[in-house]
């Protein structure tokens, strides 16, 4: 039965999704909806089996004291449903907040922007020039790309220099190289969602043509 129909629920549902095209509509929210409620619902069920039952609860039982404090900080989370009592959820949510930030600036360095750094300097050591294909000349765009796209970002307001001052205007055409590699990151990355659009797309319709087959019993 469920091999007969969950092909048809998939075919309604995907088909008040695609009722988008033709604008806003209630059917395409009726399919956010349900789509929502099962993404909540499911999440619910995680947080309770894995979290609450699975990983929480026995280490209350087993050794109470490590686990208070993320209990206390869980129980007074939940106050920020509540408008009247919301500040008291202001002190684990700013917790969760330097936790993440922190965690997360580490990971960027660490994990990010340390690596970059250290293949860019690898890019003009001569071991590195036997793995790339035109030698020198990809690790210079390597060096060049990472610069100049570093300069490109500009989180300070450029001094006033004199007239004929080259410094200012090299540094504008570093960045403007730098947004030229930017624009051909950004081309990529498109192009690279449109296929992924269009491959999800011509497995729709595909799953449509072998449910019209299947039904037609052809």
């Amino acid at each position: 039965m469920s091999e007969f129909v969950g092909p048809i629920v998939g075919a309604i549902l995907a088909l008040l999704i695609l009722s988008y095209l033709i604008g806003d509509n209630p059917l395409y929210r009726l399919a956010l909806y349900i789509f929502v409620g099962l993404f909540v619902g499911y999440s619910l069920g995680i947080v309770v089996r894995e979290v609450l039952l699975l990983m929480a609860l026995p280490k209350l039982i087993a050794n109470p004291p490590a686990v208070v404090i993320p209990f206390v900080l869980g129980i007074l989370l939940l106050f920020k449903g509540f408008p009247e009592q919301a500040f008291i959820g202001n002190f684990p949510m700013a917790y969760l907040v330097g936790v993440g930030t922190a965690v997360a600036v580490g990971g960027a360095v660490l994990g990010t922007l340390g690596p970059q750094v250290a293949a860019t300097g690898r890019a003009l050591s001569a071991d590195a020039w036997t793995g790339f294909r035109f030698g020198l000349l990809d690790g210079m765009m390597i060096v060049v790309g990472t610069i100049s796209t570093l300069l490109a970002f500009s989180f300070t307001r450029a001094k006033r220099e004199p007239k004929g001052f080259p410094w200012q205007r090299i540094l504008e055409g570093v960045a403007f190289v730098g947004r030229l590699f930017l624009i051909v990151a950004f081309g990529v990355a498109f192009a690279g969602a449109v296929t992924a659009f269009l491959s999800i797309f011509i497995g729709r319709m595909a799953f449509f043509i072998d449910l019209v087959v299947q039904a037609m019993g052809l």
